[in-house]
């Protein structure tokens, strides 16, 4: 059967949009950007639609709209107590909603361009960012204050119980959101040379409890406190040692902790708190310096260059940076002048955005992948930013690090770059790569000789080098330069960065499932099924 041709004016354009019609996407939103130039008045008619489109009630219109009666749009899914059918309904709608409203950011952002869509006094950033992620990473500086202070106390209650009881290692376990910010205060005192002890972090449902004994310091961590993982990792850690500690919002973990007399730290969870967040990927810098200031306040076993102790953390220095950074690239300052942005926008789309007046030419829908590398000393931050991407941005990202990663992977970052160059296939990534004084020298320098040498002029790049006077400042830097990025790289590509709707989704299922829910039909099935493709 032959197809209809697709009839380019506004209202078939627009109907793409709302309809998610995915054959004629890029024609419809190709011809929306031409057609805005033909006149002003033109222009805000279709951006008008557009605002309509995004605004949350209109936008789940057109997902009811687009649902077919009596289906959930979603395969079945057989598992106890798992999502109902009308629950299974409501996320698809909710996801349709979501895909909807990415289609018509993006168009808006061929036609306004990146700078009206990110900067101040216009009507768009407010209206995607509606969780008002942005203006909260401007209260780092309480979140520093609040749980310096925290930590401190925690630490007290645990020198008090346990005095001068030998610490050999620790052990930070949590996931996700609740382990990035621990690996990063790792980092920052290893880089320091300030520990004699070695510093783990465990992401794990069931860790291994042979490697824990009475010398080990056990931190668990859980933005929620009901984090099921880290509740598990607590029963089976608690027989092996009695150096606990942990951190969380509330939850299961605030009542074991409670119950079972142990230092507690808490993440505020009172919304009128300057230091309140309302998602664990904003928590790094509150959960960062919670563990860096009860590390410092317990006292460690010291490393090649000293003690980690209270005097490395300056809390009022490191809150008065945070400030000056937020002037420097925060949503206040513009598009032009502001670091952070720009990044954003040559992350996705692999080029320097520099026209004020007219956006320039480019397709919206032709979005790079980023590739964050760094060196051994920065391994956190490198996880950190990628991940940031990937939940935050809603972007799939990879993550490399040297000099393991560089020896694996230069000769296909070299292929991509040289096939890219001769025409033979396009390059999808855009490389980022973080540098410091922290970074190991000679390493430093490979990551250098390969951008002049195998990526130059055939892919692009950026180097985003840290700022501070010390190892602490610097991660901090690179940490809320980061976060503000990707943040702006989540407008820019049509999300509001905070709902994580598929994370909770599977989180409840999750949730109500039996610990050992299936193991063994799911085994037998292994033993038989050696190759499964899906298309």
């Amino acid at each position: 059967m032959q197809r209809n041709q697709w009839v380019p004016n506004v209202d078939n354009a627009l109907q793409c949009i709302t309809g998610l019609d995915a054959e004629n996407m890029r024609l419809a939103v190709g011809f929306l950007r031409k057609a805005a130039f033909h006149s002003k008045s033109m222009r805000r008619k279709i951006l008008d639609i557009l605002k309509d489109i995004i605004i949350e009630k209109e936008k789940k219109h057109y997902a009811a709209a687009g649902e077919k009666p009596g289906t959930s749009g979603l395969p079945g899914l057989s598992v106890p107590n798992g999502l109902k059918p009308g629950e299974r309904e409501k996320y698809r709608r909710l996801l349709r909603a979501s895909t909807i409203e990415q289609a018509a950011i993006e168009t808006v952002l061929s036609i306004v361009g990146p700078p009206e869509l990110l900067d101040p006094g216009g009507e768009w950033f407010t209206l995607i960012d509606r969780s008002g992620m942005t203006d909260r990473l401007g209260n780092w500086p309480s979140h520093i204050e609040t749980m310096h202070a925290r930590a401190g106390d925690a630490a007290h209650r645990f020198t008090a119980k346990h005095g001068n009881t030998p610490i050999a290692k620790i052990k930070i376990f949590g996931l996700g959101g609740s382990a990035a910010p621990h690996d990063i205060a790792r980092e920052i005192i290893e880089n320091l040379g300030k520990s004699g002890c070695e510093i783990e972090i465990v992401r794990a449902d069931t860790p291994r409890a042979d490697f824990t004994d009475e010398h080990t310091l056990a931190l668990f961590c859980s933005f929620s406190g009901d984090t099921e993982e880290t509740i598990h990792c607590y029963d089976k850690i608690k027989p092996k040692t009695e150096l606990i500690a942990a951190m969380a919002q509330g939850g299961k973990l605030e009542k074991i902790a409670r119950d079972a007399n142990l230092p507690f730290i808490k993440i505020p969870s009172d919304k009128s708190d300057p230091a309140y967040v309302m998602q664990p990927r904003e928590s790094v810098c509150l959960q960062c310096i919670a563990t860096l200031s009860f590390v410092a306040g317990i006292g460690l076993k010291a490393g090649s260059d000293g003690a980690f102790d209270a005097p490395c953390i300056d809390a009022a220095k490191l809150a008065g940076l945070i400030s000056s950074w937020r002037k420097r690239f925060g949503p206040s300052r513009g598009f032009i002048n502001n670091p952070a942005k720009q990044l954003a926008f040559f992350m996705l789309y692999g080029f320097h955005y520099t026209d004020e007046k007219r956006p320039a030419s480019f397709d919206v829908r032709d979005k790079r992948i980023p590739y964050v590398i760094g060196d051994y000393n920065l391994r956190a931050l490198v996880h950190e930013v990628a991940t940031q991407f990937r939940e935050r941005s809603k972007i799939c990202a990879i993550e490399g690090i040297a000099p393991e990663e560089l020896h694996n992977s230069v000769e296909a970052i070299r292929a991509v770059a040289e096939s890219s160059a001769a025409s033979l296939d396009a390059n999808p990534y855009v490389y980022l790569f973080l540098d410091s004084m922290d970074s190991e020298q000679r390493i430093d320098f490979r990551l250098a000789q390969t951008r002049d040498l195998v990526i130059r002029n055939r892919g692009p790049h950026a180097v985003l080098n840290a700022e501070g006077e010390t190892a602490l400042e610097r991660a901090l830097f690179l940490t809320y330069f980061n976060a503000h990025m990707t943040t702006y790289a989540a407008v820019l590509n049509g999300f509001d960065p905070l709902p994580v709707p598929t994370m909770s989704w599977i989180k409840k299922i999750m949730g109500d499932l039996p610990r050992n829910c299936g193991k063994e039909m799911a085994y037998s099935k292994k033993k038989r099924r050696t190759l499964e493709l899906r298309y």
